[in-house]
């Protein structure tokens, strides 16, 4: 039986007023293609009808989107800051928060490894091109690609075997202060963090490049084959 996999969802207001749930379809299309069926999980504030979803899940996928508030490590908001709706990230925080408690396997992607690093305790660089000396991370719709050297002791090296390797990077914020219980498992050479891992737990892994975007890439796909392994393998 194929594994199921929440989704959590991106969320807005449009100008007409009406609020708007919706997800780009690459994070559908790369789970299904993947072999797992990819479920999107709807904002409530509901405990009961969250865990009702959580029900029928093996493991949660969080999802890119925009900025979080920078109140959650004590800053002031960035000009270039751009915030998700408070909505989802309310939801995304409860969302994490339940997932841990089932100890279902966990996987984050671009917003996803922001939201986990600063749910334990961690801060983010708000915007990368104003830090001196950082490698370009690329943005606002631009992608560049740069190295990463991965922790030995972390899941990742056990995959690949590498020391290094290149990943497309296309974000304007990033982790700065690692959080409580987080590994660094993979960072830049400018000392940004590219993916965390928590050791203490069956699986969490999050990155902060889009694997979805280029399932191509052996990379990607064995992060991804990583994930779902996990489903399968969790009681």
């Amino acid at each position: 039986m194929k594994p199921c996999v929440g989704v959590s969802m991106n969320y807005s207001q449009e100008s007409s007023g009406v609020d708007r749930a919706y997800l780009d379809s690459t994070y559908l299309d790369f789970l299904f293609d993947s072999g797992a069926i990819a479920v999107p999980v709807a904002l409530t504030e509901d405990a009961e009808c969250l865990n009702g979803q959580l029900d029928r899940l093996d493991g949660v996928l969080f999802t890119g989107g925009l900025d979080l508030t920078p109140v959650l490590w004590q800053e002031q908001k960035h000009p270039q800051a751009r915030l998700v709706h408070p909505r989802r990230q309310i939801f995304e925080f409860k969302l994490y928060e339940a997932a841990q408690k089932r100890r279902l396997p966990i996987m984050g992607i671009c917003l996803g490894i922001q939201m986990i690093n600063v749910a334990h305790g961690g801060s983010l660089y708000q915007h990368l091109p104003e830090s001196p000396g950082l490698v370009d991370h690329g943005g606002e719709g631009r992608t560049t690609e740069h190295k990463v050297r991965l922790d030995k002791y972390s899941r990742l090296y056990e995959v690949f075997m590498k020391e290094e390797m290149v990943v497309g990077s296309c974000h304007h914020q990033g982790v700065n202060s690692l959080g409580e219980s987080l590994l660094a498992a993979a960072v830049a050479d400018d000392g940004v963090v590219e993916a965390i891992e928590r050791p203490d737990y069956p699986f969490l892994l999050a990155v902060q490049w889009h694997p979805e975007r280029d399932m191509d890439n052996p990379i990607n796909r064995g992060i991804v084959e990583c994930f779902l392994r996990a489903l399968v393998m969790n009681p």
